[in-house]
C-alpha cells in the first residue's frame, strides 16, 4: 500500500504533533492546500502533509512538494509519488520528469537504491505525451534491469523500482511510442530469471516484467513457456494471458493446453479465456471439459464462453440445457444454471424459452435478473414486461435495459414507472428509454419529478442519476420547464449546479451562474484515526467463514475511519458481494447490490498500490467513493494511484477467493488482532 522505501509511520508523540496531523487530515478532507501547508510548517508531520498535497492533484502545489526531494529517504519517496500525482498538464509532466531524473541520478551515485526505486516507479507512471519523454524515462529505468551479458547484478530494490516504472511506462507508451528493443530484451530476462527464493521480491519482479511484456504485446513463445512453469502462480497466470494475446503465435495452442492443466485455478481460468478469444472457432473441447473443473469460477467462465458458437459438430446446446435443468431453490447453487440459461438462449431459443418461466419466477432475485438477460436475448417481450414490474430494482433494471436494447415501445411505460423509484441505477437506466421526441409530453414531467425527489434525499451519491436526468431533459428540449431548474443553481452538488446553469443559459439566452451549497460530509477526527491503529475489520460471511482486513489509518485515515464507522453502525450487515470478477476483484457493501447504491456522502480518494489482498474503495471518478469496497484477487498495477487502498487481507484469503456473486456479509466488526 505504502511505497516500499517508506519507514513505518507511528502515531503522533506529542500534543503539537497531534494537532498538526489533525489539521492535515481536515485539510485533505476539505481539499484545502493552505491548511495542509500551514500544518506542515512545524515539520513533525511533513511526510503526511506531502502525501496529502499530492492527493489534491493540483499542479500548482508542485512548488510546495518539490523541495521535499531533498529531505530524508522516507519523505523523499513520498515526495516522488506526490509529484507524480500533481503532474496533470504537459508542462508539469516535463517539470516533474526533470526533478525525478535529477534526484534519481544523485541517489544512484550514493547507492540509495531503495529510494531510487521509488523515484523510478514514479518516473514511469507520469502521463507522457511525447516519444522523447518516454525515451528519456526509459533510458533511466532500463539501466537498472539485469542482463545476461552483465557482470554486475543490480541491487534488488533498483530492479524492483525499474520494473515497476517500466510496467507503468508500457501502458503509457502504447499511446505514444513503443519500448525500445533493448528494454524489451531486458524485461524478458527479468521475467524469466529465477533469483534466489530467499529474495522475497523476486516473484514481484517477474510478475511486473511479465505484465509489462503482456501490455506491450512483446512476450515471446520462449518467455511464455518459461512463465508457464514458474513457481509463482501469478507469473503463470500472466503467461496464460500472453499465450492467448497473439493470434499469429505458432505455439499458442500448445502453450494454452499446458496452462489449462495448471494446478492453480486462476491460471486455468486465464487460459480458458484466452482459448475462447483465440481458438474457440476451431474447437470447444477444452471449454466443455472445463465444465467439470474443480473451480466454480472456471466452470462459470466455461458456461459463458459456450454462449459463443462452437465449430460444426461440437454444439454445446445439450451441455447447457442439462445445466439449466439443474436449477433448484438451494442457496449458492443458482449460478451455473443462471449463466447457462443466458448462454443457451443464444443457441437454442426453444429450449431456453421453455425453461425461462422457472427462472423468471425463482425466489432468488439474482436468478430473475439473469432471466431478464436471457429474455432479452430471446426477445421475450412479455416476460421482460412482467420482470419490469418485479419487486427487486435490479431485476427491473435488467428487464428495462433489455427492452431498451431491443428498442421496444414497452420500454417507455416500464421506464416511466421506474422513474418513481429511489434506486439510482434503475432511474439512471430509465432515462435511456426516452430517445424519441414523441415521448416528451409524458417523459418530461416524470423526469422533473424524479429529479426533485432524488434531490430531496440530500445524497452526494445521487449525482449520476440526477445528471442523467438533466441530460435527458436537454435532449428532449424541455425549455418550457426552465423554471423548474432554477433551484438547482444552488444545488449541493457543484456539478449539478454547473449543469443547470449551462442549460438555463442556453434555454433563456441569459447568463446564469452556479452557486452550489455543498452538504456537510461526516467529519473524520484524529481520535477516530488513532483508535484504529493496530485494529482490523473482521468480515464474517454467512455460512462461508471470515476474513480479516488490517487497516492502515496512517496511509488512508479518511477511508479507514469512514469504513470502520459504518461497520460499527451495522451498515454492512446483511449486504452482499454483488460484483465478482475472477482474477480481478470482488466488490460489496452496496445497500442496493449494484454500482450506484451506496453511502450518502462521497469519500476522498487515498490512492495506493494494488496488490493481491489489498482492499480499496469503488468509485465512479475522482473522490466519488460511496463506502463500497473491493478486494484485489490478483496484483493490479493498472489500478495503482487511481483508487484508494485502506487495508489488506491478512487472514482468510481463501474465503475471499471462494466468494460468489450474491454471497451475504453477515457482519463486519472492528476487532483486535
Amino acid at each position: 500500500m505504502v511505497p516500499a522505501a517508506a519507514v513505518a509511520q507511528s502515531g503522533p508523540s506529542s500534543r503539537a504533533q497531534a494537532a498538526e496531523l489533525a489539521q492535515i487530515i481536515q485539510g485533505e478532507d476539505a481539499r484545502n492546500a493552505e491548511m495542509i501547508r500551514n500544518a506542515m510548517a512545524g515539520g513533525a508531520q511533513r511526510r503526511a502533509g506531502i502525501r496529502a498535497l499530492g492527493r489534491l492533484e493540483q499542479p500548482d502545489q508542485i512548488r510546495s512538494v518539490a523541495p521535499a526531494l531533498g529531505d530524508g529517504v522516507g519523505i523523499r519517496a513520498e515526495a516522488a509519488w506526490a509529484l507524480a500525482q500533481l503532474a496533470r498538464t504537459p508542462e508539469t509532466v516535463a517539470r516533474v520528469q526533470d526533478l525525478l531524473i535529477e534526484r534519481a541520478a544523485i541517489d544512484a551515485v550514493a547507492g540509495l537504491w531503495e529510494v531510487w526505486g521509488e523515484l523510478a516507479a514514479a518516473l514511469g507512471r507520469l502521463p507522457y505525451t511525447t516519444a522523447a519523454q518516454v525515451a528519456r524515462a526509459e533510458a533511466v529505468l532500463v539501466e537498472q534491469l539485469p542482463s545476461p551479458e552483465s557482470f554486475a547484478e543490480p541491487e534488488t530494490p533498483a530492479i524492483v523500482g525499474a520494473v515497476r516504472g517500466l510496467e507503468a511506462l508500457a501502458r503509457v507508451s502504447r499511446k505514444v511510442a513503443m519500448l525500445a528493443p533493448q528494454t524489451l530484451d531486458r524485461l524478458r530476462w527479468s521475467a524469466t530469471a529465477q533469483r534466489p527464493q530467499a529474495d522475497a521480491r523476486s516473484a514481484w519482479v517477474r510478475r511486473l516484467a511479465m505484465a509489462a511484456l503482456v501490455t506491450a504485446g512483446e512476450a515471446t513463445p520462449s518467455v511464455i513457456e518459461r512463465a508457464l512453469t514458474d513457481r509463482d502462480s501469478e507469473v503463470r497466470r500472466l503467461g496464460a494471458i500472453a499465450a492467448g494475446a497473439d493470434a499469429t503465435m505458432a505455439d499458442g495452442e500448445s502453450l494454452l493446453r499446458a496452462a489449462l492443466k495448471d494446478p492453480d485455478g486462476p491460471v486455468r481460468l486465464e487460459a480458458l479465456r484466452a482459448w475462447g478469444r483465440r481458438l474457440q472457432p476451431t474447437s470447444c473441447a477444452p471449454i466443455r471439459a472445463a465444465l467439470e473443473d474443480a473451480s466454480p469460477h472456471v466452470r462459470l467462465q466455461a458456461i459463458d464462453l459456450l454462449g459463443t458458437p462452437c465449430p460444426e459438430g461440437e454444439s454445446a446446446a445439450a451441455d447447457l440445457a442439462a445445466i439449466v435443468e439443474g436449477l433448484s431453490e438451494r442457496p449458492r447453487e443458482w449460478h451455473a444454471p443462471a449463466h447457462a440459461l443466458v448462454a443457451l438462449a443464444r443457441h437454442d431459443a426453444d429450449r431456453a424459452g421453455t425453461a425461462l418461466p422457472r427462472f423468471a419466477s425463482h425466489a432468488t432475485w439474482q436468478v430473475r435478473m439473469y432471466a431478464a438477460r436471457a429474455a432479452g436475448v430471446l426477445s421475450a417481450v412479455e416476460v421482460l414486461a412482467t420482470l419490469g414490474t418485479d419487486a427487486h430494482p435490479n431485476v427491473r433494471e435488467a428487464a428495462l435495459g433489455s427492452l431498451i436494447e431491443l428498442k421496444r415501445p414497452e420500454a417507455v411505460s416500464v421506464a416511466l414507472s421506474a422513474l418513481a423509484s429511489d434506486d439510482h441505477q434503475l432511474v439512471l437506466t430509465a432515462t435511456r428509454a426516452f430517445t424519441d421526441p414523441s415521448t416528451a409530453s409524458t417523459a418530461v414531467p416524470a423526469l422533473v419529478a424524479a429529479l426533485g425527489r432524488l434531490t430531496k434525499q440530500n445524497k452526494d451519491t445521487s449525482r449520476d442519476p440526477r445528471m442523467a436526468i438533466l441530460n435527458r431533459l436537454e435532449a428532449l428540449d424541455a425549455r418550457a420547464r426552465a423554471s423548474d431548474l432554477e433551484p438547482y443553481l444552488t444545488d449541493y452538488d457543484a456539478r449539478i449546479a454547473a449543469r443547470a446553469a449551462e442549460m438555463l443559459t442556453a434555454w433563456t439566452g441569459q447568463a446564469r451562474t452556479a452557486a452550489p451549497r455543498p452538504l456537510q460530509a461526516p467529519i473524520v477526527t484524529l481520535a477516530e484515526v488513532q483508535a484504529l491503529r493496530g485494529r482490523r475489520l473482521r468480515v464474517t460471511m454467512a455460512g462461508r467463514g471470515a476474513f480479516d482486513i488490517s487497516l492502515d489509518p496512517d496511509f488512508a485515515p479518511l477511508s479507514a475511519a469512514r469504513i470502520a464507522r459504518r461497520a460499527g453502525e451495522g451498515y454492512y450487515n446483511g449486504l452482499t458481494f454483488h460484483r465478482v470478477v475472477p482474477n480481478f476483484v470482488i466488490q460489496g457493501g452496496s445497500p442496493g447490490a449494484n454500482e450506484f447504491a451506496g453511502d450518502a456522502h462521497y469519500m476522498r480518494d487515498e490512492v495506493g498500490i494494488h496488490r493481491r489482498g489489498t482492499v480499496g474503495i469503488s468509485t465512479r471518478g475522482r473522490d466519488t467513493g460511496d463506502a463500497q469496497f473491493f478486494v484485489n484477487l490478483v496484483d493490479s498495477p493498472r489500478l495503482d494511484h487511481q483508487y484508494t487502498v485502506f487495508g489488506a487481507v491478512v487472514s482468510g484469503m481463501d474465503v475471499v477467493d471462494g466468494i460468489l456473486e450474491g454471497d451475504v456479509i453477515e457482519r463486519i466488526e472492528v476487532v483486535e488482532p
